[in-house]
């Protein structure tokens, strides 16, 4: 779902039993099944919405779900900090997260969410990215040099060859 929750409970206000919801990309899809209908000489068969019905409790349940949530973390937060202190920490929140936004299944399973974070000390700043790549690390001394005697030993094994092969002819 990529709504919010304020549009979640507008929906759930405006509907009776189900919420209709498209996918991403659901406009293109569309056009594209309408485009092979056509083809395949259903000239007159339009296709002019594709979403998903989802019953009304669902919806329902995954807002209580983001309130529930939201709730521990809060908890968890204030759990943190010691008597006195007015405001957490960047450890004490990252310590919350951990606890809090652990996510189970239906069957009980965990389900680890890995993604980018990252922390600042008071007036500090902080930055993480998903699409930007982790620095290369440097491979040591002898890394280098066991490349190149690697490949100088295929060499040195494909001239063996072409020369057993001249040789007995």
């Amino acid at each position: 779902m990529r709504q919010g929750v304020r549009e979640l409970e507008a929906l759930i206000a405006i509907s009776d039993t189900m919420i209709n919801m498209g996918p991403p990309g659901s406009a293109e899809y569309a056009l594209q099944m309408t485009r092979q209908q056509q083809e395949n000489g259903d000239e007159f068969t339009e296709i002019t919405s594709l979403h998903w019905a989802i019953a009304k409790p669902s919806i329902e349940g995954v807002v209580d779900h983001i309130r529930t949530r939201l709730t521990q973390f809060v908890a968890e937060v204030r759990a943190t900090m010691p008597a006195g202190q007015q405001n957490p920490d960047p450890n004490q929140i990252d310590s919350a997260a951990q606890q809090a936004l652990n996510i189970s299944g239906g069957d009980n399973s965990i389900f680890n969410i890995s993604a980018p974070h990252a922390k600042a000390d008071r007036g500090g700043t902080a930055s993480a990215n998903v699409n930007e790549s982790a620095p290369a690390t440097p491979q040591p001394w002898w890394h280098r040099t066991s490349v190149i005697w690697t490949a100088v030993a295929a060499l040195a094994t494909i001239a063996g060859v072409i020369v057993t092969v001249i040789v007995a002819k």
